[in-house]
């Protein structure tokens, strides 16, 4: 008897779409060849890519020099299997065997470390990511990805494989913190608060108190930020205030009556259409600069988590899709998680990123990885009272985190949304395979040499002053260099 052919492989034949393949971190090409990437990621759906996406600059550098720029070239950015000697040879080597290239950046870019362009939270706290929103630091982002682009467009002149796009990674550009229930957000730098103060006279002032707006829909818990993201475009204040009473949230307010309540919730959704607005309008002018002269422009890509607000990323997934026809978009794309909404992009092309919450717990990792092997950083910072071992465990555990978050194999494709067709309401044009496997970061946590931190200076007496114990392995440092 011949077999039969169900829905489920009908589906899972015309729903697929466009194939890509991301290479989060450069390591993986260290510990694996392209083509065992391109044989796994066939195995793992059923397809090869058409496509590949190489990051412009890891957590702890760039991938090439940038003229004007003065920060370290990452010790990932050489040394790659296959004899491949930087990133020109690896972007050949994927466009030679007819590969199209997505350059992707974090624009956080976490190695840059001058202060007048970092985060700043709500109560003054610096933190050493990139602000998006700062003029400076746009520009410096903006280098970074147009020397990407350009070295891409060189190298490709010959290959049957081209720059296809160039994607922004936003999921974390705005990390929250909290201290005993008190929320601490971010940006509030001076760029951020002229950018609000322009836009929302007076917003600033209503959350420089405790408690405020945000603790209707965030608290602080032991294990981090509890929050609530089903805020819909149409969300009404009653909407917000019975979202916060369900979860219960609204118990930290004195005043719970409900008058009080719907004006808090009318300041919170003038913080997030601002905070939505100026996100957009930083993604806008970094891929302005960094495209700027092109004969032709790569497809430009915000990737984000996909809840409705994105807390962390800035932005109202649903403010994204607006017919093509209306006004020009400054995005041609949009990647997000599938399982974190129901939401489908009716008008603006998407692809599900098959990976829980996004590139969140994978930049997550490989920022650790930095963390891990920065001599000062683990001198300085909490991970410096964490011995040897004890930070391969962590590592380990937050591989494991990354990995378990994973949406593999055929049900998944067949389960995404409808690909976009003439009898189709979604958008959807395919899918973002990741390349990173437990195989892969296992031997990275293996091959790492991660320095001593405070807790390995096994000659300081039990009682010794942790100060004094820093200086000395300060010193140490110095003298070794």
């Amino acid at each position: 008897m011949a077999r039969r052919t169900f829905n489920l492989q009908i589906q899972l034949a015309q729903n697929r779409g466009g194939s890509v393949m991301d290479i989060p971190h450069p390591a993986l090409l260290r510990y694996s060849e392209p083509q065992a990437l391109i044989a796994q990621f066939e195995e793992a759906w059923g397809t090869k890519p058409e496509a590949v996406v190489l990051p412009v600059a890891a957590a702890d550098g760039l991938m090439f020099k940038v003229e004007g720029l003065s920060e370290p070239i990452s010790p990932y950015a050489t040394g790659f299997s296959a004899g491949l000697r930087d990133f020109q040879d690896v972007v050949y080597t994927f466009a030679k065997a007819g590969f199209d290239i997505y350059l992707l950046i974090i624009p956080t870019l976490q190695f840059v470390g001058t202060d007048a362009l970092h985060l700043i939270d709500i109560v003054g706290d610096g933190s050493a990511q990139l602000c998006v929103s700062n003029p400076r630091s746009q520009d410096v982002i903006a280098a970074v990805l147009g020397t990407g682009v350009d070295l891409t467009i060189e190298t490709t002149k010959n290959t049957p494989g081209k720059l296809k796009g160039v994607v922004m990674d936003i999921v974390d550009l705005w990390p929250m913190g909290g201290h005993n229930k008190r929320l601490e957000l971010t940006c509030f730098c001076p760029s951020c608060e002229k950018y609000i103060e322009e836009h929302k006279p007076g917003l600033i002032r209503q959350f420089k108190t405790f408690p405020n707006p945000w603790n209707l829909l965030l608290q602080v818990t032991a294990t981090g930020i509890s929050h609530i993201d089903e805020i819909h475009l149409n969300s009404t204040t009653s909407d917000i205030v019975g979202l916060s009473r369900q979860k219960g949230f609204d118990e930290v307010f004195e005043d719970r009556t409900m008058p009080f309540l719907l004006d808090q919730a009318e300041i919170l959704l003038d913080y997030i259409e601002v905070r939505h607005n100026q996100t957009i309008a930083a993604v806008t002018a970094i891929f302005e600069q960094a495209l700027q002269g092109l004969d032709s422009v790569p497809r430009r890509i915000i990737l984000t988590e996909g809840s409705y607000y994105d807390w962390t990323a800035g932005i109202q997934l649903e403010r994204l899709d607006r017919p093509l026809s209306q006004e020009p978009l400054p995005y041609d794309e949009i990647w997000f998680d599938p399982s974190s909404t129901e939401l489908v992009m009716k008008y603006v092309p998407f692809r599900s990123y098959m990976w829980k919450r996004a590139r969140y717990y994978i930049d997550a990792f490989f920022d650790l990885v930095a963390n891990a092997t920065d001599p000062v950083k683990r001198a300085t910072i909490g991970i410096a009272r964490m011995k040897i071992p004890e930070m391969r465990g962590l590592l380990k555990s937050r591989l494991s985190q990354a990995i378990g978050t994973a949406m593999t194999g055929y049900t998944s494709l067949a389960s995404l949304p409808d690909i976009k067709s003439d009898s189709s309401n979604s958008a959807r044009i395919g899918f973002v395979g990741v390349a990173l496997t437990r195989e892969i970061g296992d031997k990275l946590i293996e091959g790492l040499n991660i320095p001593p931190g405070l807790a390995d200076i096994t000659s300081a007496p039990q009682s010794d002053n942790p100060l004094e114990a820093l200086m000395r392995l300060i010193a140490s440092r110095e003298e070794e260099e």
